[in-house]
């Protein structure tokens, strides 16, 4: 995807809406888009990230809305 990986310091919906758009336009598969949105952030967001439980995550829903909380 060609767009700025987010660090957590700009508006995680604005990223998030970025994301959807450009993903939109290869897939809208929920688990392919789950295992891609990592791809897109970095720094603090990606250590949030990475520290959810395993498999607390079960739809690009739940993931969007826990990344926007």
């Amino acid at each position: 995807l060609n767009l700025e990986r987010y660090d957590g310091t700009t508006d995680p919906d604005e990223h998030l809406d970025a994301f959807f758009t450009q993903a939109n336009l290869y897939t809208n598969d929920d688990a392919i888009m789950c295992r891609v949105f990592p791809t897109s952030i970095k720094g603090v967001a990606l250590t949030w990230y990475d520290g959810l439980p395993p498999r607390s995550i079960g739809s690009f829903d739940t993931l969007v809305e826990c990344f926007s909380a």
